[in-house]
């Protein structure tokens, strides 16, 4: 079967070749992705490493406080990184290589052997890491011919990819069960890797070791980075994050009308701030667009501008920044998570609560359910329907301080409750780096299936 797969994924980028060349999304890291080692990574010692995968920005800035971790507890052993998207890679060589962690990073190849073993060759791993489940047949099964343990870490298998994977379950029940150890961030993640064939007693649950990077930053560096985009602790500033297209005007529509109330005789000295933080690069000048056909200003932190001190501009400031909308929620009042008001699934809205911030989003929440609610059932999360849900929210917030106060104290309460999944991470690697080579790998349909 693997070799069926692996017959039709060739002739699928023969024939996507030309278009992936043409695509300036697509195009980084094309040469590494078929298999190219650059030469200085083949004259880098880097066998017996320890190899992390994480697909894109959201995987990398989950396993960055794995990789610091493995760093302290394991400073002789060569870290190196893959991530597939050009963006995942560009935070990848900013935060693990800029603050020198001495990681590795690089494109994930292709699923073909003649693009993976000349990786596997070149770094030769003690053990294979993959953040959140990127799933890959014929590596992880090659892994398992060479006895490298595979883990996933932060493991999860959405509703709608659990219904995919099953129609299939022939084929992936092989593949579940080559994986070494599963660490699932929930029950409900358990059971769904169980009933596609994974071994129960590979799968543990560790838990979201995306809650353990969630950690304030310092006052002074809150005091600074609201005096840098021109703030006032009287301000009510919404931060949007992680929107779509259409979100940013939903967003847009909610805070007109939450200004308007604001401007009105009885609103005391309040301003109304908005900064949005589109998910995708390439969406950045699309945003701006969209914010500058209301007739607003867009201000970016691109160009280092601001918001100004007259407090009747109609002003919003556009993140377009990789990898900073963690810092920014310090900033707000209230916060929106996109993702959820399209047919994406939702992003994390988790995230806001290391500054007890009250978090808004819409009702798609099938890719952080899980989370999602159990935040609802704490009352920590305020889920609209739509826009003009978000609008009454909002203003509810606005206008009652001591709500917005108690909704961000019972999500900062239940963050704090569900962090130390990095440090069960950690035991789950090491278990499997010390038994290595000291048992052989499970026996493939060992046990039958229903």
């Amino acid at each position: 079967m693997i070799i069926a797969y692996q017959l039709i994924l060739a002739l699928a980028l023969f024939v996507a070749g030309p278009v992936l060349l043409l695509k300036k999304k697509v195009r980084p890291g094309l040469a590494q992705k078929f298999g190219a080692v650059p030469r200085e990574i083949e004259e880098s010692n880097l066998k017996d490493c320890i190899w992390i995968h994480a697909v894109s920005v959201g995987e990398f800035n989950a396993s960055l406080p794995l990789i610091k971790k493995l760093k302290e507890t394991h400073p002789d052993v060569p870290l190196v990184v893959s991530t597939t998207t050009a963006t995942g890679q560009s935070l990848a060589r900013e935060r693990a290589v800029g603050d020198n962690l001495a990681v590795t990073c690089f494109y994930f190849p292709f699923d073909l052997s003649c693009c993976f073993e000349p990786w596997l060759k070149a770094v030769s791993p003690r053990c294979f890491v993959t953040i959140e489940t990127e799933i890959w047949p014929a590596f992880v099964s090659r892994c398992r011919e060479k006895n490298i343990p595979v883990i996933a870490i932060n493991a999860r298998i959405s509703p709608r990819s659990f219904e995919r994977y099953r129609r299939v379950k022939y084929f992936f029940r092989r593949v579940f069960e080559s994986f070494t150890a599963i660490g699932a961030q929930s029950d409900s993640e358990r059971e769904r890797f169980t009933a596609l064939g994974a071994h129960p007693e590979a799968i543990s649950v560790i838990g979201n070791i995306k809650m353990d990077g969630l950690k304030a930053i310092p006052p002074e560096e809150i005091e600074a980075l609201r005096a840098k985009l021109g703030l006032t602790q009287n301000d009510f500033v919404v931060v949007a994050g992680s929107t779509h297209e259409s979100e940013e005007a939903v967003v847009l529509d909610a805070c007109q009308a939450l200004s308007e109330l604001a401007s009105g005789p009885d609103s005391g000295e309040k301003v109304v701030r908005l900064i949005i933080a589109p998910r995708h690069p390439e969406r950045f000048e699309r945003a701006a667009a969209i914010i500058e056909s209301r007739g607003l200003s867009a201000k970016r932190y691109s160009k280092n501008e601001s918001f100004s001190h007259d407090t009747d501009a109609r002003e919003v400031y556009l993140l377009d920044g990789l990898g900073q909308l963690g810092r920014y929620y310090c900033l707000a009042s209230a916060a929106f998570v996109g993702g959820t008001f399209v047919p994406v699934g939702g992003h994390n809205v988790a995230e806001p609560y290391a500054y007890s911030v009250p978090v808004c989003c819409g009702p798609g929440l099938s890719k952080t359910r899980d989370i999602a609610q159990s935040l609802t059932d704490r009352g920590a999360l305020l889920v609209c329907q739509n826009g003009a849900e978000l609008e009454k929210t909002l203003i509810s917030l606005y206008s009652d301080e001591a709500k917005r106060v108690h909704i961000g104290s019972l999500g900062a309460a239940w963050l704090k409750e569900n962090q130390g999944a990095v440090d069960r991470a950690l035991r789950l690697i090491d278990t499997h780096l010390q038994n290595r080579g000291a048992a052989e790998p499970r026996p493939l349909a060992a046990r039958k299936t229903k």
